[in-house]
């Protein structure tokens, strides 16, 4: 699906602590800048890289905006020219994008969640990043894939300052909080995803299964308002810590502590993804519904 068309990596960017209470990443990277020879590959040269360091520093996920939605140019040189993130998004943008040095690079952007949604990898529809993905989840089989198609979304994040790129998302893990089990399974990602690079570089592209589910990314369901003072609504029992899960019309998504139920009006099955996450609740997001569709679908509508 990509032969013919690769052009290979000279960088691989390593970066941790976009939002900086995501402590795993920024860990791994810490680590690694003291041993960089376990990310180091042949075929391209490994870089590692802190990308917030004062949010890092007080342990909260930004300082004054989101640094994942600071890409565009207009939000790095309008009207939020003056915030901590728009300057660094400038900063990181330049060191990433390949026409200011003129080598073609990759960025590996390691987050973590609140939710059920074990190992995620996140990309948008461009093929050379599916087929890392894809190549990755083949090793990793109990990752999966969640994709964008929205061209907003995808180049506001960090990835985007880049060539290529892919978000690794583990959880659950609380805001703030290093754990063994979670450094481990993101480690083994990164170096998975770092194999495949290589792999890629040298010309060797294994066939894809074209049957390959994906999470194509829908949109976001929001709580329902509530007067005032009133007990706000949770998500239902019945989907919590189900990411990933089948939701269908009808079916209980919300409810509280009333008794009452909120059912999920779609007309068509979707699988919901960031259930409840943490940092979602100052956008009053509940979670995002994706559709479950074959990688195939979506190479042959790029």
């Amino acid at each position: 699906m990509i032969s013919g068309s690769y052009t290979p990596f000279d960088t691989v960017f390593v970066v941790g602590g976009t939002h900086g209470n995501e402590r795993t990443g920024v860990t791994l990277v810490q680590h690694w800048l003291q041993r960089p020879a376990e990310v180091q590959r042949e075929a391209f040269t490994t870089q590692l890289l802190l990308a917030n360091p004062e949010a890092i520093r007080k342990n909260v996920r930004f300082i004054d905006r989101d640094l994942n939605r600071s890409f565009l140019p207009q939000q790095s040189s309008g009207k939020t020219v003056g915030t901590y993130e728009s300057a660094r998004a400038r900063e990181i943008a330049a060191t990433l994008q390949s026409g200011i040095h003129g080598k073609r690079t990759f960025a590996i952007d390691l987050h973590t969640t609140t939710t059920h949604m074990g190992i995620t990898l996140i990309t948008n529809t461009d093929p050379v990043n599916l087929a890392v993905a894809a190549h990755v989840q083949k090793r990793l089989s109990d990752s999966r894939i969640y994709c964008f198609a929205d061209s907003h979304r995808i180049n506001s994040c960090l990835r985007a300052a880049a060539d290529g790129g892919l978000g690794v998302e583990i959880g659950p893990i609380p805001q703030g909080v290093v754990r063994h089990d979670t450094l481990e399974i993101t480690a083994g990602v990164v170096q998975q995803i770092l194999n495949t690079l290589e792999t890629f570089n040298r010309g060797r592209y294994a066939p894809l299964d074209p049957n390959l589910p994906v999470y194509l990314h829908d949109r976001h369901m929001l709580y329902p308002e509530v007067p005032a003072g009133t007990p706000p609504v949770f998500i239902h029992r019945g989907i919590e810590g189900r990411d990933y899960a089948p939701i269908s019309p009808g079916q209980p998504i919300f409810q509280d502590l009333r008794g009452w139920v909120g059912k999920y009006e779609g007309t068509d099955t979707r699988y919901p993804v960031f259930i409840n996450e943490a940092a979602y609740y100052c956008e009053n997001i509940a979670f995002s519904l994706t559709r479950k569709m074959p990688l195939g679908s979506l190479f042959a509508s790029g």
